[in-house]
């Protein structure tokens, strides 16, 4: 190949993957789903990351997909091969971000399409954020200066879906049963959420950030532009991606029975 090309990974999260991850991983029953961090790797080198979240509704979770894109050099791409990777975190990430993502996160997520085409045009800018998680990426090279961002509050997540376990509980009658008891527990925590006052108004929050190449922390401006909007800016571009973190001021409250705090963006990357 002699031109640089553009590929292009698509990753998605459904209620399938999630429950694939659930009996492989076996969380504690109580633990509320959470967020997966994702990295994509090509050609042995860490081309970017995603933040998946489910948005949860009053009967079930909805899916949850991203795009990363990202060029390739002809010497990349000397053998005519093409390698795509979806990874986990390879740096220990500080307590603000590791307890409020699941482990073992690419276990059971979906690669739905890779396309590769001429790369014509700037560099692509990233994934823009999606909503329903405290927890976004800023490419790397980038100082996130254009992203704003709504700060709001989502409902909290149940516990995942896990599959019955032995023959009794693999039976229709039981299966019916769980599934009623599993719906009952969404409506009980959404209902309790919506009656349970936040412990700090959006335009309170705070932020940090850690590079996902290096592990080094980042310092973060969120200057606000209204009631709960920021404008959002790093001090420096970093080597790798940038996990950016909403932070509470009053502390993390119990995610399953109230409302957490999350990144909405406005509009894309500038």
């Amino acid at each position: 190949m002699d031109r640089a090309v553009r590929v292009a990974v698509t990753v998605s999260l459904d209620d399938t993957a999630t429950r694939w991850w659930t009996d492989r991983v076996r969380p504690a029953r109580s633990q509320a789903e959470r967020p997966r961090l994702v990295l994509v790797r090509s050609q042995g080198r860490l081309r970017g990351a995603v933040v998946l979240a489910r948005r949860q509704g009053w009967r079930n979770g909805a899916g949850s997909a991203a795009t990363v894109s990202f060029d390739l050099d002809p010497a990349e791409l000397a053998d005519g091969l093409l390698a795509v990777e979806l990874a986990g975190p390879a740096v220990p990430l500080p307590d603000w971000a590791a307890g409020r993502l699941s482990r073992n996160g690419v276990l059971g997520l979906r690669i739905d399409r890779v396309t590769v085409r001429p790369a014509t045009g700037a560099a692509p800018a990233g994934p823009v954020p999606e909503a329903h998680s405290a927890l976004v990426v800023v490419p790397a090279g980038r100082t996130a200066e254009g992203l704003r961002l709504r700060a709001y509050r989502v409902p909290p997540a149940p516990p995942p879906p896990r599959t019955p376990g032995n023959r009794w509980t693999r039976q229709k009658p039981a299966r019916a049963v769980f599934k009623v008891s599993r719906l009952a527990r969404r409506v009980a925590g959404r209902a309790g959420a919506a009656v349970t006052p936040p412990a700090a108004r959006p335009g309170r929050l705070g932020g940090h950030a850690v590079d996902l190449a290096t592990g080094a922390a980042v310092p973060v401006t969120l200057r606000r532009t209204g009631a709960d909007r920021y404008d959002v800016r790093l001090a420096a571009a970093a080597a790798g991606p940038v996990l950016l973190g909403l932070v509470d001021p009053a502390g993390v409250r119990r995610e399953r029975s109230a409302r957490q705090p999350a990144w909405r963006p406005v509009g894309g990357w500038e």
